[in-house]
């Protein structure tokens, strides 16, 4: 990633594999509505250059907040009238944890029938109107595999000046004539195009970056800053440890990717209270082959080696590979043992938050066995309560995140329902 224009490609591209593992049935989905989008806007030449770049990132984050299986169900109904749970949590994932929060309110909006508009910003509200026709067209096409413009079209007139908003149909109608045979529903221009257009602003790559890192942290209440505080011990330890700088960078950065796969292990695996089975299990040690999925190619092999070995073990116990001792650097070792105190340290489904004593008692014992790294080990150990201190530091602000978000769901999910 040697520009900041390849950077914030990459850094999309792994956000849109990542949202693809939810559910196959919405498969490039976001990036097919922000195509829709961007030509609707281009056409209607109505918003700046920045609210275009924004818009056109919104529609491709727009189902971000769709983690439910259940709700996955209702979104492929094109008369959909209760889908509210997807677009609130992204609304405030969006607003608190990204750098579209400006004109996030468009996909809290983006199922709001037309007749309940009144008292929003004109730019927002236009916005979510053109996401809302966008996604009901994609929508249709996932639906109806067989069906004609014609029906579609049909459906559109249907739903105008009811659901959806009537200028946004025309604009969408008019847009989709003027592509020709196929219309939008045909595009298939990727995302590289988008990007090249509308790249991601200087200095925002690594916000988007950690977005993803949140939203796939946010799956479950135990494990809400588990990657910001595996990335903050590895390199707080590599700092003390006297590794170069670069080394210590891509430490922090193969920490802030090593868990992206988790994002398609089911919320039941997550979130069970009890031992998994030996079925649960495997699909648990999944997320290391789903991590490699998401970051293939778009982050360099350094970084790439260090997330994907964060569980392999000194004497060849480990996953995926089975690596030992030889085959494992010092960065990688590093940060399979941030990953393992940061797991001890936080709660989990099925246990509460260890005190500092027993983790660093754990972690020596897995240094003696000749599981993990014994000079990070000790490092660890004889600085632990200054480390953890920087990990508060670091993770105070997600959690103040994480805590408004709870607060303001259930409010706005019975404002708009």
């Amino acid at each position: 990633m040697s520009t900041e224009v390849s950077q914030s490609l990459s850094i999309a591209i792994m956000v849109q594999r990542a949202l693809n593992l939810v559910d196959e049935r919405l498969v490039d989905h976001g990036l097919r509505v922000a195509l829709s989008v961007d030509a609707m806007l281009e056409r209607s030449g109505n918003l700046c250059a920045d609210d275009r770049r924004d818009a056109l990132l919104l529609a491709l984050f727009h189902d971000i907040g769709a983690y439910r299986t259940e709700e996955i169900d209702r979104m492929v109904d094109f008369e959909t009238e209760s889908v509210w749970e997807h677009s609130v949590y992204g609304y405030l994932f969006l607003r608190e944890l990204s750098p579209l929060s400006r004109l996030s309110e468009a996909v809290l909006y983006h199922h709001l029938p037309f007749g309940r508009f009144d008292g929003i910003d004109p730019v927002v509200a236009h916005i979510a109107q053109v996401i809302h026709v966008a996604d009901r067209v994609d929508v249709f096409a996932l639906s109806h595999p067989d069906g004609t413009r014609e029906q579609l079209y049909l459906q559109l007139e249907q739903a105008k000046g009811a659901l959806l908003a009537p200028d946004a149909v025309d604009l969408f109608l008019e847009t989709d004539k003027a592509v020709g045979p196929g219309g939008l529903v045909c595009e298939n221009a990727g995302i590289e195009r988008l990007l090249g257009a509308y790249p991601i602003p200087d200095g925002d790559a690594s916000a988007f970056l950690k977005m993803l890192v949140h939203v796939i942290d946010f799956r479950s209440r135990h494990t809400v800053a588990h990657t910001m505080t595996t990335a903050q011990i590895a390199y707080s330890v590599a700092i003390r440890l006297g590794l170069p700088e670069d080394a210590c960078e891509a430490i922090y950065n193969g920490a802030m990717v090593h868990d992206l796969g988790k994002i398609g292990v089911p919320l039941t695996i997550l979130e069970k209270p009890g031992a998994l089975t030996s079925d649960e299990r495997d699909a648990m040690r999944m997320h290391v082959d789903l991590t490699e999925h998401i970051i293939d190619g778009c982050i360099e092999s350094r970084v790439a080696r260090i997330a994907l070995r964060h569980h392999e073990k000194l004497d060849g116990s480990g996953y995926p590979r089975g690596l030992s001792a030889p085959d494992l650097s010092e960065p990688e070792r590093i940060v399979a043992v941030a990953d393992i105190v940061s797991a001890l340290a936080g709660t989990r489904s099925y246990k509460e938050a260890y005190a500092g004593e027993r983790v660093v008692s754990i972690v020596g014992g897995m240094a003696s066995d000749g599981l993990i790294d014994r000079r990070t080990a000790s490092t660890l150990i004889g600085d632990y309560d200054a480390i953890m201190r920087e990990v508060d530091l670091v993770c105070a602000p997600i959690m103040s995140a994480y805590e408004r978000i709870q607060e303001e769901y259930g409010t706005l999910i019975a404002k708009l329902s």
